[in-house]
């Protein structure tokens, strides 16, 4: 899941508006930014497997993106907006955990309990009928996206930018559509 973790930030803004916008786009992006990380120091290892849903494998992604791991990352990054408020640090802290939550629908059982676990999750959206994770993903963003949408419109707020935003997310979506993905 790509552009619905966005989209999850947005609806956890339109949940908690006191928490920075940036902060929970940030938020639910810690997790791959760590794996963009830890991959070139060699901690973390994928192979691209073009051709082949979701074009690549996460063949160690313990550090980053385990569930033990994700709460580790979670409490840091909330520990980081303490002084804004427990109810906003909580918030910021679910949007890094959030990431967890929604590649463990996608993932396909590489997503461990804890770093070197034996045991490891994933419901495997991606492989089960490889277009299909794009609709379920659409799905997933226009829920977010409407659930914010509403709100904006019923705080009259969010710097009247709602629609706007909702365009620039669906367009970042289409684009990672598998339709235009590369081919062999």
């Amino acid at each position: 899941m790509y552009v619905g973790h966005f989209a999850s930030a947005l609806a956890m803004k339109a949940k908690e508006p006191r928490a920075p916008t940036w902060a929970l786009l940030l938020g639910v992006g810690v997790l791959d930014l760590l794996f963009g990380l830890f991959v070139p120091l060699g901690i973390e290892r994928m192979t691209v497997t073009p051709g082949v849903s979701p074009g690549f494998s996460l063949d160690f992604i313990d550090w980053s993106h385990s569930l033990a791991m994700s709460l580790v990352w979670a409490l840091l990054f909330g520990a980081l907006f303490f002084r804004r408020g427990v109810v906003v640090a909580a918030w910021c802290g679910f949007a890094v955990f959030s990431h967890f939550l929604l590649d463990l629908l996608m993932h396909p059982h590489d997503m461990a309990l804890w770093p070197h676990s034996p045991a490891h999750l994933g419901f495997g959206i991606w492989t089960i009928h490889p277009p299909l994770w794009w609709f379920f993903e659409l799905g997933f963003i226009v829920l977010c996206l409407a659930y914010y949408v509403a709100r904006a419109k019923q705080l009259g707020g969010f710097g009247g930018r709602a629609w706007w935003i909702v365009g620039v997310i669906l367009f970042l979506h289409l684009f990672n559509s598998p339709w235009l993905a590369p081919t062999k």
